[in-house]
């Protein structure tokens, strides 16, 4: 049996890793456009702005492939999959075969629509070959701009700012993290910036990025011109997913997988970032590109491509944590309101005092989401009551209590459900996305 896995980050490690200890004879590929070991991307803030070393940003030692007998094919790229053939071809005309496919192709930056982004001192903040450039250049100038603000936009301007940094702020929304946290959590969590000298422009768009051949500075949309050595463009990210539309598979804003994490090819499997997952909290379908969801999806991919069914069912789109600077703060589910849903019955318990935040979302007498900054004690917890849908109906105004915690749940059992179940014939159907409901195994 041949395993072979597109990607060389959390998702595809984590599904090798799981797969050895599944098989211990089938060979296993890991084939990374990057040219680095396994390295976390979460942890590149910190390795910019001196606290940790490149060394340390690597979460596998380096004998990890030899170890687990993996073949690591690293600074190439998969140009095209072979679906009949059951191969795929490189960059440089090689050809793999394969008798089980993991796709973990991520996700990359959202290149923004703005004039000059191909000027010397303009980057992304998102590989740890971004952070090694970035590095360099931080000995040679004295301001820079930032331009979004959500976690990877506030992230490079705090590691730009422990390097004393003039450092400002470009959000086109009215608050810092418009699509993770709410105007409260965004204010407290800007103040803490702010603190440390980070400049904040909102409601406004960059419109051009100015210089020669190296960048100046950055023209806003009311014209106002801020002058930046380095520019480091935080919009978003876009999903890689056209490896799998070139060869076929299903996809719509990311690639579609069953609870398997089955592509609509059966040997061919998806995980991490590229994927769209069904969120418990909403019923909805989203693109999470999340560290923990990575992880988890490599895993219970990897034992379902060594034939050990398991089935995803516990997923989660929003669950950020990030501590910046003085202040923690974790968003998790459906904390900010869905205004748009005609169906809308959500309750909010809330308090707020002494630079703490801590808001929870209800519906149907079940937490679906929520926002702690400046004191996360106890967050596992209140996503635990999340994950398995309990009803609180019962303790809803001990909420926030300081002594609410599993005691009041004794009858409970918040073991994960299992997860193994027989495969219903119905996800053998091409069309098995349009049948969700009925391959629910319920």
């Amino acid at each position: 049996m041949h395993y072979l896995l597109i990607g060389g980050s959390a998702a595809a490690v984590a599904a090798a890793e799981t797969i050895r200890g599944l098989d211990k004879e089938g060979l296993i590929t890991i084939v990374s456009r990057e040219k680095y070991y396994p390295y976390s991307r979460c942890l590149i803030s910190r390795f910019v702005d001196g606290r940790i070393s490149q060394d340390n940003l690597y979460f596998k030692t380096r004998d990890f492939f030899k170890r687990h007998k993996i073949d690591g094919i690293l600074s190439t790229e998969v140009k095209k999959i072979d679906r009949g053939e059951k191969k795929v071809i490189l960059d440089n005309n090689k050809e793999l075969s394969y008798d089980k496919l993991l796709l973990a192709t991520g996700a990359r930056p959202r290149l923004p629509k703005i004039d000059n982004t191909d000027l010397k001192g303009v980057y992304f903040f998102h590989s740890l070959e971004d952070a090694s450039l970035i590095k360099e250049e931080l000995v040679k100038i004295t301001d820079a701009v930032v331009i979004g603000s959500g976690f990877v936009g506030l992230e490079a301007a705090y590691a730009l700012a422990r390097r004393r940094l003039k450092v400002t702020v470009i959000e086109r929304c009215s608050q810092v993290l418009p699509n993770q946290m709410d105007t409260i959590a965004a204010r407290i969590i800007q103040q803490d910036l702010e603190s440390l000298g980070v400049e904040f422009i909102f409601n406004e768009s960059a419109i051009v990025i100015n210089g020669e051949e190296r960048v100046s500075g950055v023209t806003v949309s009311d014209q106002d011109y801020i002058p930046a050595g380095l520019v480091i463009l935080a919009t978003g990210t876009v999903v890689n997913k056209e490896l799998a539309q070139e060869a076929g598979l299903a996809t719509e804003n990311g690639i579609l997988v069953n609870e398997f994490l089955q592509t609509s090819e059966p040997d061919i499997y998806a995980a991490g970032d590229c994927i769209e997952i069904q969120d418990i909290t909403s019923g909805k379908r989203v693109v999470s590109a999340t560290w923990f969801n990575a992880v988890l999806q490599g895993k219970f991919a990897g034992s379902n491509m060594a034939s050990f069914s398991k089935r995803y069912s516990i997923g989660v789109g929003i669950q950020n944590a990030v501590q910046f600077h003085q202040i923690p703060a974790i968003s998790y589910g459906m904390a900010m309101l869905d205004t748009e849903d005609p169906h809308s019955d959500y309750e909010v318990v809330a308090i707020e005092e002494k630079g703490v935040y801590k808001k929870l979302v209800i519906r149907e007498n079940r937490l679906c989401g929520i926002i702690f900054v400046g004191d996360i004690s106890k967050a596992g917890f209140y996503a635990a009551l999340i994950r398995h849908g309990v009803d609180i109906s019962k303790h809803k105004s001990k909420l926030l209590d300081p002594d609410f915690s599993y005691a009041y749940f004794k009858e409970y059992d918040f073991s994960e459900k299992p997860p193994y179940k027989k495969v219903n014939l119905c996800w053998d159907s091409q069309y098995w996305w349009r049948e969700k409901v009925r391959c629910m195994g319920i």
